[in-house]
């Protein structure tokens, strides 16, 4: 089968013309884009190249399959053109190692066409083609006559077959045309079914579109219910969680705090207890230094008076007597009870001035003595009042 013959447009029949059409025969365009494009293969992708190539050698490969196409296919100008084009027609990155390659496939393309054009026989002349024309002409126009009169027959025949139904229906008598009309009338109610049927179809289909879009909101409604019950549970649950962690926290630190307190209430008490015991401990020192001054007035000189009275502050000693220290001690050692009122006023009237000459049987105090004497004797008496007072208003 010869694949393409083209002649030159406008030329007489004596110029020369192709024999052939190399581009399609070759495949040298690419198919799928219908562009010139590298003709070497891509094994990857399983297909042709698709890259493009220079101008320059595009315009070098359209000229020489130009030339080509007025050559026989086995002139062995062919061959030498097409292997001169074959490298320029290979993208230079990847294919110029198929040019081999894709000469061969070029010459296995063309061999059929050898003897297929050599036995072709010429082609009429342009010229012989313009004589046949008025023949082509002539036998359109007897077709188209052919045609019209088919036509005007088919016309007349509807129109022949018309007549013959009208003139069927008057020639009817009464029983037939009764048959048609009830025939008629079936062919109306059986349309009538139809429709009705039809609108019934579509009524059930609409009903039943809207049970299923009802059914599909309620679902959705009823979803979103139970989402929203699980937040609020989860929420309550989350709120009764926190509570109980946060009455928890505060139980726990009022236990630390009532410990703390009743530890803090036990070292204090502890603590009292202690002072306590320690300021009976310098009450019973101080009675009984106080027995022993007494008991050893005689002996009392000048010189040690100040070291044998005993002196009512906390550490005994003389440096520390003043008027803070010593209403600190009566505070502490004289108990809270009926006997307080009593023994402020004896303690009264040991340091009272008058009172002194009983336990110092002659021996003379210094004038800063009887200053610390006088300071002593004035704090017991506020205290007596104080207690004195407290006391009063206690037996009220």
């Amino acid at each position: 089968m010869v694949n393409y013959t083209q002649f030159s447009p406008g030329k007489v029949s004596t110029e020369e013309v192709k024999l052939w059409n190399p581009s399609k025969i070759l495949g040298i365009i690419n198919p799928d884009n219908d562009r010139l494009t590298c003709v070497g293969d891509a094994p990857s992708q399983r297909r042709r190249c698709r890259n493009p190539i220079r101008a320059d050698n595009q315009a070098l490969i359209t000229k020489a399959l130009d030339e080509i196409a007025y050559l026989p296919p086995d002139s062995p100008a062919v061959m030498t053109k097409l292997r001169a084009i074959a490298g320029p027609a290979l993208c230079v990155r990847y294919h110029q190692s198929q040019a081999e390659t894709v000469v061969m496939q070029w010459q296995r393309k063309i061999q059929p066409l050898k003897t297929e054009i050599g036995e072709r026989k010429p082609a009429k002349s342009v010229q012989s083609r313009r004589l046949e024309k008025p023949a082509r002409d002539r036998r359109v126009e007897g077709i188209q006559d052919v045609l019209k009169e088919m036509r005007d027959a088919l016309a007349n025949l509807r129109e022949e077959i018309n007549n013959q139904r009208h003139q069927s229906q008057e020639c009817e008598g009464p029983e037939e045309r009764a048959v048609e009309d009830r025939q008629e009338q079936e062919r109306k109610h059986r349309r009538s079914e139809e429709r009705n049927r039809e609108a019934r179809r579509k009524e059930s289909e609409r009903l039943e579109k809207e049970r299923l879009e009802k059914e599909r909101l309620e679902k959705e409604r009823l979803e979103k219910e139970r989402l929203e019950k699980e937040r609020l549970e989860k929420e309550h649950l989350a709120k009764e969680k926190r509570e109980k962690e946060e009455k928890q926290r505060r139980e726990r630190i009022r236990q630390r705090a009532q410990k703390l307190h009743e530890e803090r209430e036990r070292e204090k008490r502890e603590k009292e207890q202690k002072e306590r015991e320690e300021w009976n401990q310098l009450w019973a020192k101080y009675q009984e230094r106080w027995a022993q001054l007494k008991a050893s007035a005689s002996d009392i000189r000048e010189g040690n008076i100040r070291d044998a009275i005993p002196w009512p502050v906390m550490s005994g000693s003389y440096p520390d007597v003043k008027n803070s220290n010593v209403k600190e001690f009566f505070q502490k050692t004289v108990s809270r009870d009926e006997n307080m009122v009593k023994l402020m006023r004896k303690e009264c009237l040991k340091w009272h001035p008058d009172r002194r000459c009983t336990w110092l049987r002659g021996a003379q105090l210094s004038d800063v003595d009887e200053m610390i004497v006088d300071m002593i004797c004035r704090v017991v008496t506020g205290l007596l009042n104080e207690f004195a007072e407290r006391s009063s208003k206690f037996l009220d």
